[in-house]
């Protein structure tokens, strides 16, 4: 199994009655995803904060090789009651990423964001089960107003992060999440011997809908 080294950062012992909790959800959580994810190495930096996810009392962010931070408010009853396994599903959302980064990377365009939270989300759901997230499940209607905009902005390393994941600048929250969720589902529906593990190192190009047709208009190669 690839190594796994925990930091909790607790001088104050805001984390106290946690750590024993977290760190054998952790340890769960990644033995359980080594077991489909191409994972290296692993830092993985816990501490208290207030900046999580609202309901979930935590919060994770893996934002470049190798390296995982999880922020966990000790005060939020959320935390505490964890239910259907959330704590285990963000850090399984997020393990999803660590893979992905020693691959393709998280991505700078909006396209290569949207698949790999479609990814990690699809990844939680296959090790936990429903039900589903709340960023997941954006209505149909919503996202099918919203697509076309993605799908032409696909290629732009510019696009708004915070607008499409967290809704600011107009669009709806979580926008990004669930679409991003939608796109590997029409993959996966295109491609069931695949998997969102098996797809950890796949180009976000490949989920691109009209990737199948660029495929089949490409040129063939001389012999």
């Amino acid at each position: 199994m690839p190594a796994l080294h925990l930091h909790i950062l607790d001088a104050r012992h805001r984390l106290a009655d946690l750590r024993d909790w977290v760190a054998d959800t952790l340890r769960d959580t990644h033995a359980r995803a080594a077991a489909h994810l191409p994972l290296g190495p692993l830092d993985v930096v816990i501490q208290a904060g207030s900046q999580v996810i609202p309901g979930k009392g935590h919060g994770g962010y893996a934002g470049q090789p190798g390296l995982i931070h999880v922020t966990l408010d000790p005060d939020d009853p959320a935390l505490r009651a964890d239910t259907d396994q959330s704590l285990a599903r963000m850090l399984a959302h997020e393990l999803h990423h660590a893979a992905r980064w020693d691959g393709p990377g998280y991505g700078r365009t909006l396209g290569e964001a949207l698949i790999s939270e479609g990814l990690a989300c699809h990844f939680a759901h296959d090790l936990f089960g429903p039900p589903p997230e709340p960023w997941e499940t954006l209505p149909s209607a919503t996202l099918d107003r919203h697509r076309p905009e993605g799908i032409r902005d696909w290629n732009d390393p510019t696009y708004d992060h915070r607008a499409w994941f967290f809704g600011t600048a107009g669009k709806p929250r979580w926008l990004g999440y669930s679409l991003g969720t939608a796109l590997v589902s029409d993959h996966l529906a295109a491609h069931p011997q695949e998997t969102a593990a098996s797809l950890a190192r796949t180009p976000a190009s490949d989920f691109h809908p009209d990737a199948e047709s660029r495929s089949a208009d490409a040129p063939a190669e001389p012999n």
